[in-house]
């Protein structure tokens, strides 16, 4: 009995060990931990590839992009030939997907429809990568004030939404929010050319943001 005893207590630790190694949590990385990340997203994703200074991540990225045309826009260009996402995401294995859309969905189906399944997809076509769902970049106070679809308190409902999904083990939320807003919680205006998106020189803050939050 004795000897049972210590074998099941040594199963228990081996358990608990397990489990431990499978809580992950944020910490700083340096810029290598990019070199094998993919993102995917709309104009301001675009930016960021144009201004970021990401040279050795993959950007799946368009203007205008958003959850209809997501999936039958040929917008990636794989071995020079312009293919959709689906067929680019099969065509290479990524390490991490970061993923921002949203704001072009705004006025435009319900917060349900605009959730509908596609992180499910990314882990159908990816499924040993790091999936970071993006929180939705606000919008100056300007722009949220008058505007009654583009405003701050649509995407903090659509933000609520994405971050549910993330389950702390394969899929997590981050919200480069926290370092672009100020203390009402709109977009800076001393960021922002047009009150949506960043200027070119300020995408240093989201890419140190993201250097912050690595898993």
């Amino acid at each position: 009995p004795a000897a049972e005893g210590t074998e099941s207590m040594v199963e228990t630790e081996a358990v608990a060990e397990t489990e431990q190694e499978e809580v992950r949590s944020f910490h700083p990385v340096d810029a290598g931990y990019f070199s094998d990340a993919v993102f995917i997203g709309d104009s301001r994703t675009v930016g960021l590839h144009d201004y970021g200074g990401l040279d050795d991540s993959t950007f799946y990225a368009t203007v205008g992009m958003n959850v209809y045309n997501l999936w039958t826009e040929k917008f990636c260009e794989v071995d020079g030939e312009k293919v959709t996402l689906e067929e680019a995401l099969k065509a290479k294995k990524y390490g991490k997907i970061y993923f921002q859309i949203g704001i072009n969905e705004m006025g435009r189906g319900t917060l349900d429809g605009f959730m509908t399944a596609y992180v499910e997809k990314f882990r159908e076509l990816q499924p040993d990568a790091v999936i970071f769902v993006q929180g939705i970049m606000k919008v100056a106070k300007e722009k949220s004030d008058k505007d009654p679809i583009f405003n701050n308190v649509g995407i903090e409902q659509r933000n609520e939404r994405i971050a549910a999904l993330a389950d702390e083990k394969n899929i997590f939320y981050i919200d480069m929010n926290e370092v672009v807003c100020d203390e009402e919680g709109n977009l800076k205006s001393s960021l922002t050319f047009d009150d949506i998106h960043l200027y070119g020189s300020k995408y240093g803050i989201w890419v140190d943001y993201l250097k912050e939050n690595g898993i």
